[in-house]
């Protein structure tokens, strides 16, 4: 009887631990379909509709917007009063509200506001975390610190159109894309400093 249930007890393991490799190999081979896909795009637009969400401390913010990337530049408008803007050399995050206006420098890729890289955001994930199907959703969990715990992506056929991140006090930032195209145009990577009424210099080393 009891080497009736070891035997139960180690098959039950396989099984479990099979299971995992497949969902383990699925996810990977699904990640490795989207970087073959979005890796040799260099220039692109799309729009984002981009929700906060921390149903226990009670609020909820959502946002849509317009971002462009080119090369090592971006440049993304959440409204008029919200930009995120990488010129090549510096990071911004330029915001306006009634009573007050701001503008943040960083470094490239030190941007402390940002959840997700916005200038590498259909990418970011590719690398540096350890995935895993949950469902029809791939789930990531980073290999080193990140602003979030882990990560979720929708994947319809071979494109990406949601990404969610979770961080350790429970929001949920969800970032939903559609209209993805390679026609940028021309765009301006440009923000005018002199609209902000106060300037925080977070650069490190780059300047």
């Amino acid at each position: 009887m009891k080497r009736s249930v070891k035997i139960f007890l180690m098959s039950l393991l396989c099984i479990t631990t099979l299971n995992h490799c497949l969902s383990a190999q699925d996810a990977d081979a699904l990640i490795s379909k989207l970087a073959n896909k979005y890796g040799s795009v260099p220039n692109y637009k799309l729009n984002i509709v981009y929700e906060a969400n921390n149903e226990d401390m009670g609020f909820k913010n959502v946002q849509e917007g317009n971002l462009v990337v080119k090369g090592d530049q971006y440049i993304l408008k959440y409204g008029p009063n919200e930009t995120w803007l990488n010129d090549g050399k510096v990071e911004y995050v330029g915001t306006k509200e009634e009573d007050h206006s701001q503008i943040l420098y960083f470094c490239p890729g030190q941007n402390a506001e940002a959840i997700v890289d916005y200038g590498n955001i259909l990418t970011f994930y590719t690398s540096g975390h350890t995935a895993s199907m949950d469902g029809g959703i791939v789930k990531l969990v980073p290999n080193s610190e990140k602003p979030y715990t882990e990560l979720h992506l929708t994947v319809d056929g071979d494109n990406l159109t949601k990404i969610s991140a979770v961080d350790q006090m429970g929001t949920v930032y969800t970032y939903t894309l559609s209209g993805f195209s390679t026609s940028v145009g021309d765009p301006q990577f440009v923000i005018n400093k002199r609209e902000y009424a106060e300037t925080i210099d977070e650069r490190k080393g780059c300047k």
